[in-house]
């Protein structure tokens, strides 16, 4: 191996090591309270050292929020299933069911997810960062779209905007996963995280469904 590579290969894991410290600092103390002091020594890095591979505590969530939006996006396609004759409504059930499987097995990303929301995220990486975790996202959003325009195309839906529609069913999920995240909310709701998501799901894709 030349010293290049080596060189290559070291940077490598230094970054995947800073990283992996990040990860576990934002989950222990919170992305807001936590510091690139902490990830640092986590790391056994200098804090310079950080900063030579992320310019940011917001570019260390992105970074984690890509990696786990590109294992998101392979399970959404999974789900979608592009080489199987399911119908739109099908389609729709299995995604919804692949989204709530993810952040059941992997919660940190949605949480890391919504420390994004929150936050001055846009503001505070860099443009090309940015537009990264949101080509990502968009690709997931892009499974619901497809099902959602097969319906309509095989007349199984009704809708006047497929975005919107996609959108809607989105923001639903999201919307009862960030609620049932919240323990008084959850003592509030009194329903299982699992019983409310998939009432929520199946209400809006019923929603679709053209009436005869």
């Amino acid at each position: 191996m030349s010293t290049r590579a080596r060189r290559e290969r070291e940077k490598q894991r230094r970054r995947d090591s800073i990283l992996a410290a990040a990860q576990a600092v934002f989950l222990e103390e919170g992305f807001y309270r936590a510091t690139v002091d902490s990830v640092a020594e986590r790391a056994e890095v200098s804090k310079g050292t950080v900063y030579l591979y992320f310019d940011s505590k917001e570019t260390l969530l992105a970074a984690l929020l890509l990696e786990g939006l590109d294992a998101l996006i392979e399970a959404l396609e999974a789900a979608y299933a592009p080489a199987q004759d399911y119908a739109a409504d099908e389609r729709l059930r299995r995604l919804s069911a692949a989204y709530f499987q993810f952040f059941h097995d992997e919660p940190h990303y949605f949480r890391f997810l919504m420390a994004m929301d929150r936050g001055r995220f846009r503001d505070s990486v860099a443009p090309d960062m940015y537009q990264e975790v949101l080509k990502a996202s968009l690709e997931g959003l892009s499974w619901v779209v497809k099902a959602v325009e097969q319906g309509v195309t095989s007349g199984l839906f009704v809708c006047c905007d497929v975005n919107q529609a996609a959108a809607t069913l989105w923001a639903t999920l999201n919307g009862v996963l960030e609620l049932m995240a919240h323990p008084l909310r959850r003592d509030i709701v009194a329903v299982e995280p699992a019983v409310l998501y998939y009432s929520a799901s199946e209400t809006v894709i019923r929603g679709l469904l053209a009436r005869s």
